[in-house]
């Protein structure tokens, strides 16, 4: 068995890198008040999100990944992509996470941006939506989450009914990444069957300017880049046929195929993220001294390091297991899980142990500990929560 990174992702990781400090950095010195504490401080009114700046400097950004082929790297090559495999995209996406939170979030499109649900359109779809949002010319949201409907999404109260050559959507649809910001939505809505069937459910493309769909909260969150997540409202909203992504009442598990990948892509943040942290963490504990020695010297600190570096150390296989299973064509639905629920638990751990490290002046917002503190507990909820992670294991064993 070859454990050695491929090639490609030794090669974009170096380039990634000379482009955040040529292109991303220089941004970050300029506009500090849009970073960490002073983000949180600066905006204070419930239309945050709408400040220009701060979307310019992230479309700024988004162009230049395009330009550099870091956008849409995931993507097949046919499309505008950069046709790498899921392996090698998870360990960019690790490399990317193991730094200070930035504008570098904005590199590889994240929720905003191009994602294999879309090469289910036809030509005219793709042409509409695909080829500008690998362009980076707009962004988009996954509208499937709703407020009573999040592990059971199957479950969802979204209704579209067909009206002639039209269909009127009602939904509500809660939490949704990327969502203020977002040119069009991907919104699930039952269009046949019964609660709790898979099949039934279509998926459809609804631009951000059609009537009855509007903003209607932006949710304050625990951590995360204030404004990123928000509740889509569609109120009657009506779409022609040629807004169905792919076949009518067979979008459920297309949805499903892309959280798929997308938990081992929270995986990859998360020993990216963690690896940051414990770096963080390993430097104080050389420097600080206390009783005349550094701290690192004593067991009740460095048995804490070791046990946080052995944990990285196993995620990181596990997530790169389980892309391996997916470039491979097998199924990797429980390696899929497994990664994402160790990968949750890593960060939140390691988040913490970074921290007390670090005692006080990690409680402190000086340093990014307090805020990954934050963030990393998020991890244990979205893309399915620990219990889901943990259903879905079970029903592969059983």
């Amino acid at each position: 068995m070859d454990f050695s990174e491929p090639d490609e992702a030794v090669q974009i990781k170096k380039a990634l890198d000379d482009f955040i400090d040529r292109e991303v950095a220089p941004l970050e010195s300029e506009h500090p008040e849009f970073l960490g504490e002073d983000y949180e401080r600066h905006i204070v009114d419930d239309d945050y999100y709408q400040v220009p700046e701060y979307r310019e400097i992230r479309e700024t950004i988004r162009e230049k990944a395009v330009e550099a082929g870091f956008y849409g790297m995931g993507m097949p090559e046919e499309v505008g992509g950069g046709g790498v495999d899921v392996l090698t995209k998870a360990i960019v996406t690790e490399h990317l996470a193991n730094r200070p939170p930035g504008f570098h979030s904005a590199i590889m499109g994240g929720a905003g941006g191009p994602t294999p649900i879309l090469l289910a359109g036809d030509e005219a779809q793709r042409e509409e939506y695909l080829e500008p949002l690998m362009a980076g010319e707009i962004t988009t949201c996954f509208a499937l989450t709703e407020p009573a409907h999040g592990s059971d999404p199957q479950y969802m109260d979204a209704r579209a009914e067909k009206d002639g050559d039209e269909w009127v959507i009602d939904a509500n649809k809660y939490w949704i990444t990327n969502g203020p910001y977002a040119d069009f939505a991907m919104v699930f809505a039952r269009t046949s069957g019964e609660d709790g069937e898979y099949e039934g459910i279509t998926c459809f493309l609804v631009d951000a300017d059609a009537e009855g769909y509007s903003v209607e909260k932006v949710h304050r969150t625990m951590g995360l880049t204030p404004g990123g997540q928000c509740e889509l409202r569609f109120d009657g909203v009506r779409v022609g046929e040629d807004k169905v992504l792919g076949e009518v009442d067979h979008g459920f598990q297309t949805a499903m195929n892309w959280i798929g990948g997308g938990r081992i892509s929270i995986a990859a943040n998360a020993v990216g993220s963690s690896q940051f942290l414990l770096d963080l963490a390993v430097d104080y504990a050389r420097d600080r001294e206390t009783f005349g020695k550094p701290i690192g010297h004593r067991q009740g600190i460095s048995f804490q390091l070791a046990d946080l570096a052995t944990d990285i150390e196993q995620t990181r296989h596990l997530y790169r297991y389980a892309a391996w299973k997916m470039d491979n064509d097998e199924r990797a639905r429980k390696e899929e899980s497994m990664a994402k629920l160790r990968g949750a638990q890593l960060n939140n751990q390691a988040a913490d142990v970074a921290m007390q490290v670090h005692g006080g002046s990690g409680f402190m917002k000086d340093l990014p500990i307090e805020r990954q503190y934050r963030t990393a507990r998020v991890l244990r909820i979205f893309e399915g929560t620990d219990e889901i992670q943990k259903r879905t294991i079970a029903r592969e064993l059983i």
